[in-house]
């Protein structure tokens, strides 16, 4: 058998966007091919889009340049067209190495981000010359090509390393740098990458008009009849502080959460209505979401001033359905809804979806609204919360999946439906430190404390049998362990 010889191999992965890894739950829209300026023409099918080519071939067989393509182009990630990784082969290239979209959420959250992250493998019979990312200026959202870089993960150091020596051709809308290694590559945004390390980006700096561009959010979602409406150059100009009269301010304000507020840099807004508004007309989105690797949570305050939001509709076939769709550290106080509907899949509630770090709602209302089409997780008020204090709230002919129900969460009902047995018993003495006794077989056993129905501590109690309480202003105190989904009492309560 002859000696194999090494051959140059040019192969042009272009991989297929697809959603970000996760099921309709996640809340994500399914991608459509979107149309690109180029040479390439959709193919049918896989075959045909990775058939190799030669490139400056010869007579010789010893020496042969080879492509390999896929089409690519989606709405979620329409700023990378193609990556061609370039490298010496011994056999065809194609079959040595691989160049796919990276799912890990890692690489989904990384600031400054530009289109889709990478992942590059290959085996011992290449060596790895160049990876050249094409892309497009026009899906850029005024970020200058110049701010351009690349990016790879460095495992050892659980850091993104910026690569250096890396070319711009403007001309060719391409970025090229040297590989050595196996991994996940990127582009992102020099300004927005640097600044969030404190480093000096004058350099990069350009100005950012949020009104200008489509957003991840839109991108990515049905955005219903938000965009067609939403004031936006309002939302901008106000935030993040909203007085809220009309369909088209709330519109603005919703717009603003899903497509400029960053969760993940402090921001957070408050919303307060200032009359009653009709949504009847319009098909209604959350505010707030998450896609798996990044949250777009809806952060801050909702005070209705004692208004009514009237014919709300929120229709979807994914999660995190309701007002408010995923949301962090919320407050919701003083309002009503009539009239309203919404459908989705797990975690679906009139006024929330899935709420977390939220101590207290208060005094909201519910007439004549339905939740339909929820998998699980899904309640009147909020869908999913976890340790959310209702106060002075009622819903009135209210159904979940067509059954009325009094239960403002889910885990409320849980809870409600569970019966509570006290194995546990726990005693307080003159200093205040409260005691327990022990009994197996109960998962996450913890101390929980609370006053006027608010938790103030849940505190693991697992491996204590007693806890010095003296400092905690509560008026009730018991063990909870987690039951069938949901943390439930299993001791007796201690009150003063």
């Amino acid at each position: 058998m002859k000696a194999l010889k090494s051959l140059l191999a040019v192969l042009t992965a272009l991989c297929l966007l697809t959603g970000c890894g996760s099921s309709a739950d996640d809340g994500n829209g399914g991608e459509e091919r979107s149309e690109h300026k180029s040479s390439e023409t959709e193919s049918s099918n896989d075959k045909d889009d990775d058939s190799e080519s030669d490139e400056d071939s010869t007579d010789s067989e010893e020496t042969k340049s080879k492509s390999c393509r896929k089409m690519i182009g989606t709405k979620k990630y329409p700023e990378v067209t193609a990556v061609i990784f370039t490298a010496e082969s011994i056999g065809s290239l194609k079959d040595n190495s691989s160049v796919s979209e990276s799912s890990n959420v890692i690489h989904q959250g990384v600031v400054g981000r530009v289109g889709a992250p990478i992942e590059l493998v290959f085996n011992k019979w290449v060596t790895p010359q160049k990876l050249t990312f094409c892309y497009d200026k026009d899906e850029l959202r005024g970020i200058p090509e110049k701010n351009l870089i690349v990016l790879h993960y460095n495992e050892d150091d659980a850091f993104y390393d910026t690569v250096e020596g890396s070319v711009l051709d403007t001309d060719a809308c391409t970025i090229e740098c040297e590989v050595s290694e196996e991994g996940a590559y990127l582009l992102a945004d020099a300004y927005q990458w640097y600044a969030c390390w404190g480093a000096d980006v004058s350099e990069y700096a350009y100005d950012i008009d949020v009104t200008a561009y489509g957003s991840d959010w839109e991108r990515k979602y049905d955005t219903g009849d938000i965009m067609d409406i939403a004031d936006k150059d309002w939302a901008a100009d106000t935030a993040p502080y909203f007085n809220v009269s009309t369909p088209e301010q709330l519109a603005g304000a919703v717009w603003y959460v899903n497509a400029v507020m960053d969760y993940d840099n402090g921001d957070g807004v408050s919303i307060t209505l200032t009359s009653d508004i009709d949504l009847s007309d319009y098909q209604w989105v959350p505010m707030g979401w998450t896609d798996g690797g990044t949250s777009h949570a809806f952060s801050g305050a909702v005070d209705g001033g004692g208004h009514t939001i009237i014919g709300m509709h929120i229709d979807s076939d994914y999660s995190n359905m309701g007002f408010i769709g995923y949301g962090l550290s919320t407050y919701v106080t003083d309002i009503a809804f009539r009239d309203c509907s919404v459908n989705g899949g797990s975690c679906t509630g009139i006024v929330g979806g899935q709420v977390y770090m939220s101590q207290q709602w208060d005094s909201i209302t519910l007439t004549d609204c339905a939740v339909e089409g929820a998998s699980s997780d899904s309640g009147t008020i909020i869908g999913r919360e976890a340790g959310t204090a209702f106060k002075d709230c009622a819903v009135n002919n209210v159904t979940v999946n067509g059954e009325e129900t009094p239960y403002f969460s889910y885990r409320q009902k849980q809870i409600e439906e569970t019966p509570v047995t006290e194995t546990f018993t726990i005693t307080v003495d003159e200093d205040g430190v409260i005691h327990r006794d022990e009994h197996d077989g109960f998962r996450n056993l913890g101390w929980h404390f609370e006053k006027n129905g608010v938790q103030l501590l849940d505190r693991l109690a697992e491996n204590e049998t007693e806890y010095d309480a003296a400092w905690i202003d509560y008026d009730k105190a018991y063990l909870t362990a987690f039951i069938d989904g949901t943390y439930i009492r299993v001791s007796n309560i201690i009150e003063k």
